[in-house]
């Protein structure tokens, strides 16, 4: 019988690797994280599918627009995808002897002017399938670049000239039309619709932090911000998470009984930064302190030391520990058993 699942899995891996396209719709640059193949863990990586086939939808206020034409381009080696223009994700799939069903959607920080597309993308998406959990590495709009910009100029007029996530705008869009393709096609993949989560670092954490606070229906099913969350000049207001407590209720919180969960609550969330970031940590702080607030218990991992975007990297801290974390957390939620 496994055998038998194996191949139709394997077969429809075939299927999803080569993606027909009619005439006339978006292709995939082919700068994407990783080439499509079978893994030697048996991970499968599947061909990177456009998110919007017919042309991404383009606010022309959005001041991430420059007025020439660019081009998508590799720099640092592959390390980081600068000008995306076209969308697209790529699904990393686990061996079906290990597949729990469950899935994350991978969403690379950069300050929304670049793609850390490996470190903080293909890198986690492989270990998530290696362990059972299939991932998706979202590759999303950014802030246009004109040619010979350095990152330092281009950062210098990005925090000059654009209000604090205003840059994120396209890619959470983006985010949140990868969540429904992928949930519309959750057969294919071998997982369960309502097991889909999203993960995000930096400003990667601003898409999916502002997936997870969409519209019912339309949000990740579970959310991981890593040194990440939803920037902007404010906070966004939360919905609360428990129903007010009765007429009655003791004021001690060890006499109250559990509280009754609101209709419209957020889906469960997992945070991690380090406490020497000096970049994000402030408005990180801020961000769970709000959340407290509105009565939610976020998952939240404070490591020592590993300053701003240690990703993948392994640098010796505990920060080098924040996968398996995230992963023994998606399991204690629940997310990777079958319903």
């Amino acid at each position: 019988m496994k055998s038998n699942l194996f191949m139709g899995a394997a077969l429809v891996a075939l299927t999803l690797a080569t993606p027909l396209h009619a005439a006339g719709t978006v292709r995939p640059t082919g700068l994407e994280a990783t080439a499509p193949g079978l893994q030697a863990d048996g991970v499968r990586v599947l061909a990177p599918e456009a998110i919007w086939p017919q042309g991404a939808p383009v606010d022309p206020d959005w001041p991430g627009l420059i007025d020439q034409p660019v081009t998508e381009e590799a720099r640092d080696g592959g390390e980081s995808l600068w000008n995306v223009t076209v969308p697209s994700y790529q699904a990393f799939l686990p061996d079906p002897a290990k597949a729990t069903g469950a899935a994350v959607i991978v969403a690379p920080g950069g300050g929304f002017r670049l793609l850390a597309i490996h470190h903080e993308g293909s890198r986690v998406a492989q270990w998530l399938a290696d362990h059972g959990i299939a991932a998706f590495v979202l590759k999303y709009r950014l802030i246009q670049t004109p040619p010979g910009e350095t990152n330092e100029a281009m950062r210098t007029r990005v925090n000059t000239t654009m209000r604090p996530g205003v840059g994120g705008e396209p890619g959470v869009a983006d985010g949140l039309e990868a969540l429904r393709l992928i949930r519309g096609r959750a057969k294919d993949y071998g997982i369960a619709p309502n097991r889909i989560g999203a993960v995000g670092f930096s400003a990667g954490g601003h898409v999916a932090g502002k997936m997870a606070l969409a519209q019912e229906g339309a949000r990740p099913d579970f959310t991981g911000l890593i040194y990440g969350f939803p920037f902007g000049e404010r906070l966004p207001e939360l919905p609360p998470a428990n129903l007010p407590w009765p007429e009655g209720t003791p004021n001690e919180p060890w006499l109250r009984p559990a509280p009754t969960p609101a209709p419209g609550r957020l889906a469960p969330m997992f945070m991690a930064v380090a406490q020497d970031d000096v970049a994000v940590g402030q408005g990180f702080d801020a961000w769970e302190a709000a959340l407290r607030e509105a009565g939610y218990t976020p998952e939240t991992h404070r490591y020592e030391r590993g300053g701003h975007g240690f990703g993948m990297k392994k640098t010796g801290g505990t920060q080098d520990h924040w996968i398996e974390e995230f992963a023994w957390w998606i399991e204690a939620e629940g997310f990777t058993k079958a319903d």
